[in-house]
C-alpha cells in the first residue's frame, strides 16, 4: 500500500489456533475458499483515512496481494535494514562515547559539544503481538538458514 506517498506494507495473517488455520496456507487459499475477502480488505485499506480528511491509499504491484514467500523475503529485507539501522546507531554512539573518554578538554566547551542523534522506534501492537514480534526479530537475527528454508518450502524464486 502507499500511504501518502511512502510504502506501507500490510501483512495479511491468521490466527493458528482459528479453524480457517488448518486450509489457508498462503494467499490463493484465501481467495479460493473465501472469494471476495482480500477485495473487501483492499478497499478498507484504501478508504480508511478518507473520514480523517485523508486522500484514498492507492496499491502498488497491481493491487495484488503477494504470496506468503514474497512477504517473507519483504519481512526479511525490511528487518535486516532495521537492524543494520539499529547497529549502526549503537556503533555510533559507541565511538562518541569513546571519543568523549579520551578527547582533551577543549577551551570552548560549546565548539566541543557534537550533536547526537536520537531515534525513536514506535511499536503499535499489543502485548502478545510484540511478544512474537520480538520472537521473529531474535530468529531473523540469528538464523538465516531457517529464513532462506521457509522461503525455498514457500518457492519463492
Amino acid at each position: 500500500m502507499i500511504d501518502e506517498g511512502e510504502a506501507d506494507w500490510k501483512v495479511i495473517a491468521i490466527d493458528r489456533e482459528d479453524e480457517w488455520a488448518k486450509v489457508l496456507h498462503d494467499i490463493s487459499d484465501v481467495e479460493r475458499l473465501l472469494p471476495g475477502t482480500l477485495d473487501t480488505i483492499r478497499e478498507w485499506f484504501r478508504t480508511y483515512k478518507i473520514p480523517d480528511g485523508k486522500p484514498p491509499n492507492i496499491f502498488a504491484l497491481g493491487e495484488k496481494f503477494m504470496p506468503r514467500a514474497y512477504a517473507l523475503s519483504v519481512i526479511h529485507e525490511t528487518h535486516n535494514a532495521w537492524a543494520r539501522l539499529v547497529r549502526g546507531n549503537v556503533e555510533e554512539a559507541q565511538e562518541q562515547v569513546k571519543a568523549a573518554e579520551t578527547a582533551e578538554p577543549a577551551a570552548d566547551a560549546k565548539a566541543a559539544a557534537k550533536p547526537v542523534r536520537k531515534f525513536l522506534m514506535k511499536r503499535n501492537l499489543s502485548v502478545p503481538a510484540l511478544n512474537a514480534l520480538k520472537q521473529v526479530e531474535g530468529s531473523l537475527l540469528s538464523d538465516e538458514a531457517a529464513l532462506t528454508a521457509a522461503i525455498a518450502k514457500a518457492k519463492i524464486d
